[in-house]
């Protein structure tokens, strides 16, 4: 790759459009890119970074940062580069993003990134990630790559040279992407934690369950339990001895079980023997409990039987109040029809009054619909002559509004006036200073003129001669020959004169023409304009007149709004009349219907009067004919008369009952009475005390026999748990350990931690392969910079197994044979070493970049610390890698390299702000 032209504008210090040709350096050599500190030579490299990439080249640059602070605002920020590649010529044209005036109105607003990238067949790509792709595709590298290859950064690799192997992990890292071999070191060294966690768990859980087994009462057991737990006999016997105690507690269990069995059948026995003392004490009391019962009982039943034989007799009584009941439900039904009546009656009068208040509504429509008719009629005769103004309105609307719309463009036509005045100073302006200087430059040609004259006289002067006659006036003698001037111009100069006089002269002929057209037409637009103000009825000069015309506009505007008042008022009484043509048979219509309705109101209320009359008389008749005021009153009657009748019956059946009752209950008890007393001969007299005492020593027994077997039970319900916990926490612990070993081998060896090992990671050996490539290729340089005596040797040895080693840089002196620290260099010595560090690097990054050839390189700074045949040095092996087509700019301010490098791009910068940049080939 190639720049062929480079264009910046508005571009970090370059405020305005700066265009760099640089294919005026050639193809191939050194050239200096030079200039004030500060004044932007880096950014010529940033510039190319940003046109490829669209990012700086500093990874303290960021591309918001590229606008010119010294820039107009109205100058756009982007970068054009055209390069060659393969053979092919390509152009892109980048825009950073950043804040830019707006276009319309003020203030400013976000320009947006752009990118736009044309091909060679005349393609055009405008995406910013189809132009990034495209780029990676065309140059082969991405933009880490490229800053690798392209630019030499002597700060950046002065550092690499003397790092340590820590900070040149980190480095390599960058370059040469081995972050993933860190993450699988650091993946390996955590796995490693982790199983170690899982083991350590797993063998705290495993003492756990050893320490939570019951030994008993067996001092053995408890001691053997501690020994496996400090680990002084394997697991497998701890779980022997747990086996074993549970076989032991399963036999005492199964002997305890027949123990518990003959103590439950004991005790069974001694249990029935107390039931049958205590069932033959309850059944003496209940007999004695169930005759005091049985004399209550037989009270009982005679008070019950009185009781029947007093209510028996009242049943006559009782049989005489159901029959007047039922006589009287039979007439319910006439007081229920007299109600009908009644609330027909009611129902009736509550019709009419609703009638007569829907007549008093009916008469008030009426008269309400009577009075707005009238008004109507009224109003309506009012209305005859609308619309009868409404021609004339408008016409005189029409013309009002055309006069408005003369004044208005004799209003505009007034305020042009001013500009074109201005316009007509400023061109005679501009004619007076042609002529001025079509004058001065007339007077030096004449000046110039007169002076060649002058000279071309003393020319012939000189060669006179006394006796030869003069060639103008044919005179023997020449008394008074011409001087010829000190400075005269040639005849070159005074055409020059001549041609800028006459150029000069017909400029001012120009514009005085143009002065006069424009004088004409301005006569001629003041004489339109007056013709305009007496067609608007207005005698003044156009220079007064905006005043009388802007108020003549807001007269006529007044006199507008009024007639549009007008011409709304007399439409809206034209739609007005028409809206009561329409609305007055209507209403004449609806007072015809409410007047009708009315009367057939009034009828229907006579009707419903002589009703009421009727019924009401045939209701009086009713009444008198039944023994009660109304139905609520014979419907009492005969409730109390039911009521007494039912509590009579109910009170007698009640007491037949009771009777009942009681004969039943003294019968049943004098039978409960019998067979209790038969069950007091057939039961076996026995001792209570002597049998409870039986039983408290057999049940003392029974809770020695649970106690043990609780005991038991418990001690083999935990080291049964125990035991299986250990078991199988003991495999989990077996291979938790032979993970954690073998992936804590494997993460020792790839983090550098081996013991008694050099300290060599995974990633730092992986690096040291291509560092060892590097420095094949910087040695090459070294030697023939260093004139054969030094070359870079990576330290095979770390100085001890504590350090991080692999990667430690060591200077070879072929003139001592000895092998050293690469510190112990001199700052000369160091800045060739770095240099051909760097450049080795650049060399391995294009070969594993697919052989990519960057035919352009940047070398920025360093050469300030080279003596003479220090920098010779230097610059034999830059020329050695500038040779064939290989272009290198070296970016210095050392005044010595100008002298030695001829071609330059010269960076300067403006007192007034902003920098300027030159080829100089």
């Amino acid at each position: 790759m190639r720049p062929v032209k480079l264009t910046m504008s508005a571009f970090g210090p370059y405020a305005g459009r700066t265009v760099l040709d640089l294919d005026k350096l050639g193809t191939g050599g050194l050239y200096l890119i030079c200039g004030d500190t500060g004044a932007g030579k880096t950014t010529i490299f940033d510039a190319v970074t940003f046109a490829l990439y669209g990012t700086a080249s500093g990874e303290n640059r960021d591309t918001s940062m590229f606008r010119s602070k010294y820039a107009s605002p109205e100058t756009p920020t982007e970068v054009e580069l055209t390069f060659t590649n393969g053979g092919k010529t390509y152009t892109i044209r980048r825009v950073p993003s950043y804040e830019r005036p707006k276009t319309r109105g003020t203030g400013t607003t976000k320009q947006a990134a752009e990118a736009e990238l044309h091909l060679p067949d005349g393609r055009v790509v405008t995406k910013t990630g189809e132009v990034d792709a495209a780029v990676r595709d065309i140059l082969g590298v991405d933009r880490a790559q490229f800053m690798q290859i392209a630019m030499i950064a002597q700060g950046d690799f002065r550092k690499l040279l003397f790092a340590p192997t820590e900070e040149r992990v980190k480095i390599f890292r960058q370059i040469f992407r081995t972050g993933f071999y860190q993450k699988l070191q650091e993946r390996l060294k955590s796995d490693a934690n982790r199983l170690y966690s899982t083991f350590a768990d797993a063998k705290n859980s495993l003492v756990q369950y050893l320490r939570g087994a019951d030994p008993g009462e067996s001092e053995e057991v408890a001691a053997e339990i501690e020994k496996a737990v400090q680990g002084e006999v394997p697991v497998s016997d701890a779980a022997a001895t747990l086996e074993e105690l549970l076989r032991q507690d399963e036999a005492d269990a199964q002997e305890l079980e027949r123990e518990k069995k003959a103590s439950d059948e004991a005790l069974a026995k001694v249990n029935a023997d107390l039931a049958r003392i205590g069932a033959r004490e309850q059944t003496a009391r209940t007999l004695g409990e169930r005759k005091q019962e049985l004399e209550k009982a037989g009270e009982a039943q005679e008070r019950a039987r009185t009781e029947e034989a007093v209510l028996r007799e009242k049943l006559p009584e009782i049989e005489q109040m159901e029959k007047d009941a039922a006589q009287l439900e039979a007439e319910l039904p006439r007081y229920d029809a007299l109600l009908d009546t009644e609330n027909g009656i009611r129902k009736t009068r509550e019709a009419l009054q609703a009638e007569r208040e829907r007549l008093e509504r009916a008469a008030e429509a009426a008269g309400k619909t009577d009075e707005l008719l009238t008004a109507h009629r009224e109003e309506f005769g009012m209305l005859s002559s609308a619309g009868e103004k409404l021609a004339n309105l408008s016409a005189d609307r029409e013309r009002a509004e055309e006069k408005r719309g003369k004044a208005r463009m004799v209003y505009d036509g007034l305020r042009n006036l001013a500009r074109e005045k201005a316009e007509l100073s400023r061109l005679q302006k501009d004619y007076r200073e042609a002529s001025e200087k079509s004058r001065l430059m007339t007077r030096e040609y004449e000046e110039k003129n007169r002076a060649f004259l002058d000279a071309q006289a003393g020319i012939l002067a000189e060669t006179l001669q006394e006796g030869t006659p003069c060639p103008v006036c044919g005179s023997l003698t020449h008394p008074s020959p011409a001087e010829r001037p000190g400075t005269a111009p040639t005849e070159a100069e005074l055409r020059t004169a001549k041609e800028a006089a006459d150029t000069a002269a017909e400029a001012a002929r120009n514009k005085s023409e143009v002065c006069a057209a424009k004088n004409a037409a301005l006569e001629a637009y003041l004489a339109a304009l007056e013709e305009q103000l007496r067609n608007l009825g207005l005698e003044c000069a156009p220079d007064a007149a905006m005043g009388p015309v802007e108020a003549l506009g807001k007269s006529l505007a007044g006199q507008i709004r009024d007639l549009d008042n007008e011409i709304r008022n007399e439409e809206q009484n034209v739609q007005r009349r028409k809206d009561l043509e329409a609305k007055i048979p209507e209403e004449e219509q609806t007072l015809e219907k409410q007047k009708k309705s009315g009367q057939e109101l009034s009828e229907k209320i006579a009707g419903m009067e002589a009703e009421i009359r009727a019924r009401g008389e045939q209701l009086e008749q009713e009444k008198k004919t039944l023994r009660f005021s109304g139905r609520e009153e014979a419907g009492r009657h005969l409730e109390t008369l039911k009521g007494t009748a039912r509590k009579g019956r109910e009170g007698l059946e009640a007491a037949g009952r009771a009777l009942a009752d009681a004969e039943k209950r003294a019968e049943g008890l004098r039978v409960t009475v019998r067979e209790l007393e038969e069950q007091l001969r057939e039961a076996p007299v026995l001792s209570r005390e002597e049998t409870e005492t039986r039983k408290d020593a057999l049940t003392l027994k029974r809770a020695e026999i649970e106690e043990r077997d609780r005991r038991i039970s418990t001690r083999h319900t935990v080291n049964g748990t125990a035991l299986r916990n250990v078991r199988e926490k003991a495999g989990e612990l077996e291979k938790a350990e032979k993970e954690w070993m073998w992936v804590s081998a494997l993460s020792n060896t790839a983090n550098g931690n081996v013991r008694g090992k050099e300290k060599i990671m995974l990633e730092t050996y992986i690096q040291t392969t291509f560092f060892d490539r590097i420095l094949s290729r910087a040695n090459v340089r070294f030697l023939l910079m260093s004139g054969g005596q030094y070359e870079l040797r990576r330290r095979l040895e770390a100085a001890n197994n504590v350090s991080k080693a692999g990667l430690d840089l060591n200077v070879l002196d072929h003139y001592t044979g000895s092998e050293r620290s690469v510190k112990s260099l001199s700052g000369g010595e160091s800045f060739l070493a770095s240099l051909s560090l760097a450049l080795g690097l650049s060399d391995e990054i294009q070969a594993s970049a697919g052989g990519v050839r960057m035919d352009t390189m940047f070398v920025d700074e360093g050469f300030g610390s080279l003596d003479g045949d220090t920098l010779e040095q230097a610059m034999r092996a830059l020329n050695g890698l500038a040779e064939g087509n290989r272009l290198v700019g070296i970016i210095s301010h050392v005044s010595e390299l100008k002298s030695r490098i001829d071609r330059q791009i010269v960076v300067k910068k403006d007192p007034a702000g902003g920098s300027s940049a030159e080829i100089i080939a």
